[in-house]
C-alpha cells in the first residue's frame, strides 16, 4: 500500500471494503491508472463508540475520504459497529480438552456439519472425534513419520485425506474400515 497523505488530487478513491476482522476499513483507490489500497484500522471500535467522531477524525486524516462519502462511511461503520455487538452476545468457552496423542498435534479440520473433527499429529496417526461427545471414533494409522496435513472431502465428509513427511498421501472413508491407502507417493508417482 502507498500513503496518500497530500496526493490525493491524483488519486480517486474507487470503493471501501470492509474488513470485520479486525475491524477495519479498507480504501480501494486509482493513482496513475493503478488500483491500490489501504487499510484503516479500527481496533478501538465498540458497540458505544461516537460514530459521528470516528467519520469526522478519519475524514480529517485521510484525504481521499471526501465530504460526498460521509453518508456511505458512516453506514459502514455503523454496520460493523453492529456486528461487533453480536460478537459480544456469542461469547466462546472451553468445551473440552481431549489428550489422546501422545505427541503434540500438527493440524485440526472439522467436517462441513461440525459433526466430528479430526487431528494430526507428530505421534504418526490422525484421529477422528466425535464433537458433541468429545468421543475418539477412529485412529487412522500407517504413515512412517509426522501427519501435517488432513482433510475432509467437503461437502460430502466421508473422506480423509492426511499428507506426512513420509512424502505419502493417504485417503481414508467414513467407515474406516477400509485400509488407509496410499493415492500419491513421491517414490511410486
Amino acid at each position: 500500500t502507498t500513503s496518500c497523505y497530500g496526493r490525493a488530487g491524483n488519486m480517486k478513491l474507487k470503493r471501501f471494503l470492509l474488513r470485520y476482522y479486525p475491524p477495519g476499513i479498507i480504501l480501494e483507490y486509482e493513482q496513475s491508472g493503478i488500483t491500490k489500497s489501504k487499510s484503516i484500522d479500527l481496533l478501538d471500535l465498540r458497540p458505544d463508540s461516537d460514530v459521528a467522531a470516528l467519520v469526522k477524525e478519519i475524514m480529517s486524516r485521510e484525504p481521499l475520504v471526501t465530504p460526498r462519502k460521509l453518508e456511505q462511511l458512516t453506514a459502514l461503520i455503523i454496520k460493523l459497529q453492529q456486528k461487533i455487538g453480536q460478537a459480544e452476545k456469542n461469547q466462546y468457552y472451553l468445551f473440552k480438552v481431549l489428550r489422546a496423542h501422545i505427541l503434540p498435534l500438527t493440524n485440526v479440520a472439522f467436517n462441513k456439519s461440525g459433526s466430528s473433527f479430526i487431528t494430526g499429529s507428530y505421534d504418526r496417526t490422525c484421529k477422528v472425534w466425535d464433537t458433541s461427545s468429545g468421543e475418539e471414533l477412529h485412529t487412522l494409522e500407517g504413515h512412517k513419520n509426522v501427519v501435517y496435513a488432513i482433510a475432509f472431502n467437503n461437502p460430502f465428509g466421508d473422506k480423509i485425506a492426511t499428507g506426512s513427511f513420509d512424502k505419502t498421501c493417504k485417503v481414508s472413508d467414513d467407515s474406516c474400515e477400509a485400509e488407509h491407502v496410499p493415492l500419491w507417493s513421491s517414490e511410486t508417482g
